[in-house]
């Protein structure tokens, strides 16, 4: 589980795999009115899995040109720490990633541009 304040913005918890067995999405979210959000994932699994955190947002995505939006959400990914994987559907502990200013540009950042 995972609780932080991002306003308004689109998240997916995703299990990162290498091939044969495709990436997994295992919750998907939106922030509250007070930009919180809890996303909570399971699997069946044979190997480890590397739990990614995804944001879409619009935070700061307009162009230099009279401030017209961009097309798309921006993507912002983090990788989780190995310690809040648990065994079992119910997890043990829960991650508190803070508040995140989203007007940065992170390193990799990407853009996606249709987000259900």
């Amino acid at each position: 589980m995972l609780i932080t304040k991002i306003k308004k913005r689109n998240n997916e918890l995703a299990r990162k795999d290498w091939w044969p067995d495709p990436d997994d999405l295992l919750e998907a979210g939106y922030t509250d009115a007070n930009g919180e959000f809890h996303l909570q994932g399971g699997t069946v699994e044979t190997t480890p899995i590397d739990p990614v955190l995804k944001v879409y947002h619009d935070c700061n995505d307009v162009t230099g040109f009279l401030g017209v939006p961009k097309p798309g959400s921006r993507k912002v990914k983090f990788s989780l720490p190995d310690k809040y994987i648990t065994e079992g559907m119910v997890p043990k502990k829960v991650m508190d990633i803070g508040s995140i200013n989203l007007e940065l540009e992170f390193m990799d950042e990407g853009r996606e541009f249709i987000v259900d």
